[in-house]
């Protein structure tokens, strides 16, 4: 339960710090699934993001469940804290 609360603390505080604490982002979701370049991120509710060359190296990293809060330009991987600029393209 600590760590739980733990990692919530830590990304309240990188929305916060990065100025992502708007409308339009949506916590709750997670990766579903990455391709191996880590270009392309789906998410949970079927929604399929095309990462920025320059964050694929960390996106290809992230892992099935991997908690993601999703805003219009990035996904933030809430567990180890890392933005990935990001557009939806369904």
């Amino acid at each position: 339960m600590k760590r739980s609360g733990l990692l919530l603390a830590t990304a309240a505080t990188l929305v916060l710090a990065t100025g992502l604490a708007r409308a339009d982002c949506e916590d709750g979701h997670w990766v579903q699934s990455v391709s191996s370049d880590g270009a392309i991120v789906i998410l949970e509710d079927g929604s399929v993001w095309e990462i920025d060359p320059a964050d694929q190296v960390d996106t290809a990293l992230w892992l099935p469940t991997t908690n993601i809060v999703a805003c219009d330009d990035k996904l933030i991987d809430t567990d180890d804290n890392e933005i990935a600029e990001a557009t939806r393209i369904k």
